[in-house]
């Protein structure tokens, strides 16, 4: 049998009413702070989860700052390659009105001398800026990639841009614009601005060379092994059975290696790693490109300002037939390759599109599992806490009620 008291009563009735203040205490907490849990083991489980989606929120919100960045180098990229195309289509139509029998020599020289200032602007451009780097030098951005030789020209009386010559490098800018997927969002200037394919004839008789060691060679950024004892002939098949875009051959009357870009680029050739094999064979002179290549080798592949400055001098030169054939045909070839990229970058700025719509929608979604996950429903919790007060002022009420006899009511 219980013995009930007084004491017991409001022992009772305190501790209810303790429960009830310290509920509506942590309901105040939350609405105010607008939070489920305010330390980490108030739920260890939402928490956890809370830091998760914050994490991938986080992820999101650097992949749209790379999409954002990309799209506007694209966008600066895409400008600079259409004022090449103006350039380039200007350039042709002035090409055709001196092809024309009927202009004369000085009709010619004035066309010349038109396309000398284009040809100016021309490199301009590809020395184009985004954020104050180069946007056609690859991974050498700081430096203008273009470089101009000036000589004095007979036909103009005055100097003239003989010779523009690359000197960035093949390196990629990437971008990540998801977990794991990387993507290139520039194009090199010995790549765009180019006109012919490249070929390489070594001088060098390599029809009983011998690789003395495992060694490893480098082809426009492709890395390529070879292994003790391979003669030319598996050299040239490694070569080709390479994932890069020169093909390789064995000149049947010098015995020489010969190689053969696939689409207008320039030739990027290194040996690594304490490689010699490139430069036994009579491909490269030891340094690192650009500017590597043998002397003794022959070399051809034209690029954009050679197309330019080769029917400039045509004209110059009042060589009609030139301008009408080789030299216009040379400006077809560069305007050929500047629209192919122009589509590579139309491309490339439909897929960052998309991406960042993805983006703005899964960042969307994981705000709004967040919020459900540790935001709290306020007009839930006013509710509970108005029935909580109620609560309590309903208990103080039972108590003064229940607990009425004091020492006054016993002085009475």
């Amino acid at each position: 049998m219980y013995r009930v008291s007084t004491n017991m009563m409001g022992d009772n009735l305190i501790e209810i009413t303790r429960r009830n203040t310290n509920r509506m205490l942590e309901l105040q907490t939350k609405i105010s702070s607008g939070k489920k849990n305010r330390l980490p083991r108030d739920n260890p489980v939402e928490v956890g989860h809370s830091i998760l989606y914050r994490r991938a929120i986080s992820e999101i919100e650097q992949y749209e700052k790379n999409v954002d960045d990309g799209l506007s180098r694209l966008k600066v990229t895409d400008s600079a390659l259409e004022n090449v195309t103006n350039i380039l289509q200007r350039i042709r139509e002035l090409g055709v009105q001196g092809s024309n029998g009927t202009y004369t020599k000085e009709d010619r020289k004035k066309i010349a001398a038109e396309i000398n200032e284009l040809f100016e602007e021309l490199v301009n451009v590809a020395n184009s800026k985004y954020k104050g780097k180069a946007i056609f030098g690859g991974n050498d951005t700081l430096e203008e990639p273009f470089k101009v030789h000036k000589s004095f020209n007979k036909y103009a009386g005055k100097e003239v841009i003989e010779k523009v010559e690359y000197y960035g490098d093949i390196g990629n800018q990437n971008r990540e614009i998801a977990q794991g997927d990387i993507m290139s969002i520039n194009s090199p200037g010995n790549e765009v601005f180019w006109a012919e394919n490249a070929n390489l004839f070594s001088s060098v008789d390599a029809s009983n060379y011998i690789v003395a060691k495992d060694s490893t060679i480098r082809i426009n950024g492709v890395e390529i092994h070879l292994k003790a004892g391979d003669n030319i002939e598996t050299i040239v098949t490694r070569i080709n059975d390479a994932p890069v875009p020169v093909r390789a051959s064995v000149n049947r009357m010098n015995g020489g290696i010969v190689l053969e870009t696939s689409s207008a680029r320039d030739l990027w050739i290194e040996d690594i790693g304490g490689s010699t094999v490139m430069q036994d064979l009579g491909v490269i002179s030891g340094k690192l490109p650009p500017k590597n290549l043998s002397p003794t080798a022959r070399y051809f592949g034209g690029t954009v300002f050679d197309m330019v400055k080769q029917l400039r001098d045509s004209l110059y030169r009042n060589d009609v037939e030139d301008v009408g054939s080789r030299a216009l045909g040379g400006i077809d070839l560069a305007l050929d390759n500047v629209l192919k990229y122009r589509a590579e970058l139309g491309a490339k700025s439909n897929r960052l599109e998309m991406a960042k719509k993805r983006l703005v929608q899964e960042k969307s979604d994981f705000e709004e599992i967040l919020s459900s996950n540790e935001d709290v429903d306020v007009a839930e919790a006013i509710t509970r806490l108005k029935m909580l007060e109620v609560a309590h002022q309903a208990a103080l009420g039972v108590s003064a009620r229940i607990i009425q006899p004091t020492l006054l009511d016993f002085l009475r």
